[in-house]
C-alpha cells in the first residue's frame, strides 16, 4: 500500500482536489484491488490440471502410476479468455465507482468554493453596516437624528454577526466534507476556481458529446464489459461439457508375471448430465447482461439531454441576474446613503437597501452553484472525466 498523500497547504483547484481524491481515498482502493484479484482468477484459469499419483500393494503384487487430466477439447484456453474478460470487466467496475466519488468530491469542491464565497459576502455586508453606524453617529451627534436610529443599527449589527457566525460554521461545515471526501481529516482545505459563467455561444452540443460518451462513460463500459463475458460464458459452459480424459501410466511388479508397465485412458461419460442447466443459465446471464447494457445507454443518453439542458438554463439564469440584479447594487447602496445623509430616508429604508444588496449577492452565489453543478453534470454524463493514475 501506498503511503498517504500530504495535505496541501495552498488552495487547490478542482483538478487537483479529485487527483487527491483518487489516489487517497481507501475506499477507491479497495475498488482497484478488485482489478488484482481478477487477473489472480487469470491466473488460476491457465492453470493445467495438477496430477495424481498412487500407490497400492497386495499380497504378490506392488502397483503404482500417475493419472494426468488433459483438457483436449480447448476447456482451458475458453477459461483463460473468460478471465481475460473478467479483467477487462473488473477495470470498468473501478472506473465506475471513481467516477461516482469523483461527482461527489466535484459537487462538495463546488459547495466549499461557493460557501468561501458566501462568507466573504457576509463580512462585506457586515463592514458596510459598520460604515452606516459612523454616518448614523455622525447624524445623531449632529442632533438631526434621533437614539432610535443608533438603537435600530445596533440591533442590525447584532442580527449581522449572528449571520456571519452563520456563514463561518456553514464554511467549516463544507471545508470538513471536502477534507473527508480526500481522506484528510485534519486538512485545513482552501478551494480556488471560477464564479463566472462561460461564453453561451461557446455550449457544447449533445450530438459530439455523445460520439465521444459512447466509448468514454465509465458504466457503458463496464455494461459492455459484462455482456462480452457472459456471452463468451455461454462457449465456456458448452465445452466444459465436453469430457475431459485422464491419461494414466502405471507400474506393476507382480510375483507371478514379472514387472510390466500399465497404461489406460479414464473418461466420463455424458450420458445423464450434459450440464445443460449451466448452458440454460448462462444464456439467461447474458440476455440480462445485454438488457442492463441496453438500459445503461438509455439512462446515459437521457442524462446527457437533461444536463445539457440544465446547463443552458443555468448559465442564462446567472448571466440574466448579473445584468439585470447585481447591476444595480452599486447605485442602489449609494442612493440610499445619499437619501440618509440629506435627511430623505429613515434608518429602516437604509437598513433594507443593505439588506437587500446583501440578499441580491447570496441569490448570485446559489444560481453560481447551480450552474457549477451543471457543468460538472455535463462533463459527468459526457465522460469527461480527469484521467488520473492511482
Amino acid at each position: 500500500m501506498t503511503s498517504p498523500l500530504a495535505a496541501p497547504v495552498a488552495p487547490v483547484t478542482l483538478q487537483e482536489y479529485l487527483r487527491l481524491v483518487v489516489q487517497n481515498q481507501p475506499a477507491l482502493a479497495a475498488e482497484r484491488m478488485q482489478t488484482a484479484l481478477a487477473k489472480a482468477d487469470s491466473r488460476t484459469a491457465s492453470a493445467f490440471p495438477n496430477p495424481a499419483a498412487h500407490y497400492s500393494s497386495k499380497r504378490g503384487e506392488k502397483e503404482w502410476g500417475v493419472e494426468q487430466p488433459i483438457p483436449i477439447f480447448g476447456q482451458r484456453g475458453m477459461r483463460m479468455e473468460n478471465a481475460k474478460l473478467g479483467e477487462k470487466a473488473a477495470v470498468a467496475n473501478a472506473d465506475v465507482a471513481v467516477a461516482v466519488t469523483m461527482s461527489d468530491a466535484a459537487h462538495a469542491f463546488n459547495e466549499l468554493l461557493v460557501a468561501q464565497q458566501r462568507y466573504k459576502v457576509w463580512q462585506g455586508a457586515q463592514d458596510e453596516l459598520n460604515k452606516a453606524g459612523y454616518i448614523v453617529k455622525g447624524q445623531i451627534e449632529a442632533g438631526t437624528r434621533s437614539r432610535y436610529d443608533g438603537a435600530r443599527l445596533n440591533l442590525q449589527q447584532a442580527q449581522m454577526s449572528m449571520q456571519v457566525s452563520k456563514a463561518q460554521a456553514a464554511l467549516k461545515d463544507a471545508a470538513s466534507r471536502v477534507a473527508s471526501i480526500a481522506a484528510m481529516p485534519q486538512w485545513q482545505v482552501r478551494v480556488d476556481g471560477s464564479l463566472q459563467a462561460s461564453d453561451l455561444r461557446h455550449a457544447p452540443a449533445y450530438g459530439p458529446l455523445w460520439e465521444t460518451a459512447q466509448t468514454r462513460l465509465p458504466v457503458l463500459r463496464a455494461a459492455q464489459a459484462e455482456l462480452d463475458r457472459a456471452r463468451q460464458k455461454i462457449k465456456l459452459e458448452q465445452r466444459e461439457a465436453l469430457p475431459t480424459p485422464t491419461f494414466g501410466v502405471a507400474r506393476i511388479r507382480n510375483s507371478v508375471d514379472g514387472s510390466f508397465n500399465q497404461v489406460g485412458v479414464n473418461v466420463e461419460i455424458p450420458l445423464f448430465d450434459r450440464r445443460q442447466g449451466a448452458i440454460d443459465r448462462a444464456k439467461v446471464e447474458a440476455d440480462q447482461a445485454e438488457l442492463r447494457r441496453d438500459a445503461a445507454v438509455l439512462a446515459a443518453q437521457s442524462e446527457l439531454q437533461r444536463s445539457l439542458q440544465q446547463l443552458q438554463l443555468r448559465r442564462t439564469a446567472v448571466r440574466d441576474y448579473e445584468k439585470e440584479g447585481l447591476a444595480q447594487i452599486a447605485p442602489l447602496h449609494q442612493m440610499a446613503q445619499d437619501a440618509y445623509k440629506l435627511g430623505k430616508g429613515t434608518i429602516l429604508e437604509l437598513i433594507d437597501a443593505l439588506g437587500s444588496i446583501t440578499e441580491h449577492r447570496l441569490e448570485h452565489l446559489e444560481l453560481v452553484k447551480d450552474m457549477l453543478d451543471a457543468e460538472w453534470e455535463v462533463r459527468l454524463a459526457s465522460g469527461d472525466l480527469p484521467q488520473i493514475q492511482p
